[in-house]
């Protein structure tokens, strides 16, 4: 990696570093109700702050909605997705601050599908919960577990150690079990165990993968993480997508949709193809649902980046550059 990107690197770290501990202050001065101006406020401030952050989101949703969205709300939906972000932030670090994050899953008031959870744990497989950075993914296990239905997630370690301390003290004031998905061969280990003990493991495929199947998503060819077909095909666990969907009075709706037809042929690289496939399609209905709640800021894309002629004519990017 070169000096001057490493360099850029370390000082966005540091900035996030910065902003979180400002957030934590300024969540001890706030009451909850005063969170949606604070944080919308923060967050108008940082777009136009974080440059990097903000192009790449215009990028991506250029690439996705460039042909179909005019480039004013394209640049409307980006701001929207920074305000979301904030807004997530902010709840999980007011409750952080104040010693009572394990009440923070109280703000996920209404429950839509757990009959098919239920229904589907009596399979005794366990289940897999195919999910997404959509809507409030942090307190999705949390909430899970506080309900009755012990959950567990693989998560991506951060490469700055720092942050990744801040929240691996959340996750466990939350009581979100977590399996760090490196090295990899104790997370699969410690995944197909939880499963056979009959519990509920979520998966997020929504992000970079450097290996995995090509797929189609968002109607782009996306490396897409396997994990999910692979735990699937030698869990026998059926799969059901799961979200922590923001609704319009500022609280969550957990939902749980219905299950998803896992292939299995026998031939276990072809089924885990097919199924990475039909499970990208899953969780793309949900984003195209509710498109500000996704985290747009992954470089999902990045050989298409790599090519301005990527971006189409008169996208958001190139009016920002202009």
């Amino acid at each position: 990696m070169p000096e001057k990107l490493k360099t850029r690197k370390k000082l966005e770290r540091w900035v996030v570093r910065r902003a979180l501990a400002g957030a934590l202050l300024l969540t001890r001065l706030f009451p909850l109700r005063s969170i949606g101006r604070l944080s919308r406020m923060m967050a108008d401030l940082g777009y136009h702050l974080v440059s990097r952050n903000r192009k790449l989101a215009l990028a991506n949703l250029s690439l996705v909605y460039g042909r179909t969205k005019s480039p004013q709300e394209i640049r409307e939906m980006a701001r929207e997705v920074v305000r979301f972000g904030a807004r997530c932030a902010f709840e999980l670090m007011l409750y952080y601050g104040r010693g009572t994050l394990k009440d923070a899953c109280k703000l996920v008031t209404e429950a839509e599908g757990l009959e098919r959870l239920h229904e589907a744990l009596r399979k005794k497989k366990g289940v897999i919960g195919l999910s997404a950075h959509l809507g409030n993914f942090v307190i999705l296990g949390s909430k899970l577990t506080s309900l009755g239905y012990p959950c567990a997630a693989i998560m991506r370690q951060m490469r700055d150690e720092q942050l990744e301390q801040i929240f691996t003290e959340i996750r466990q004031e939350i009581r979100q079990v977590t399996f760090p998905k490196f090295p990899l061969s104790r997370s699969v280990r410690q995944s197909l165990r939880w499963l056979s003990e009959g519990k509920t493991l979520a998966i997020y495929i929504d992000q970079r993968s450097k290996s995995g199947a090509l797929v189609d998503f968002l109607g782009l060819p996306t490396c897409t993480a396997a994990g999910a077909a692979f735990f699937a095909l030698k869990s026998k666990a059926p799969v059901l997508p799961m979200f922590v969907i923001q609704r319009d009075d500022g609280y969550y709706k957990l939902i749980i949709g219905p299950e998803v037809e896992v292939i299995d042929t026998g031939n276990l690289k072809a089924d885990s193809y097919t199924n990475t496939a039909r499970f990208a399609k899953v969780v793309e209905s949900y984003i195209r649902q509710y498109p500000t709640q996704w985290f747009w800021f992954d470089n999902r894309w990045k050989r298409l980046h790599k090519s301005r002629r990527s971006y189409p004519r008169g996208n958001a990017v190139s009016r920002e550059r202009a």
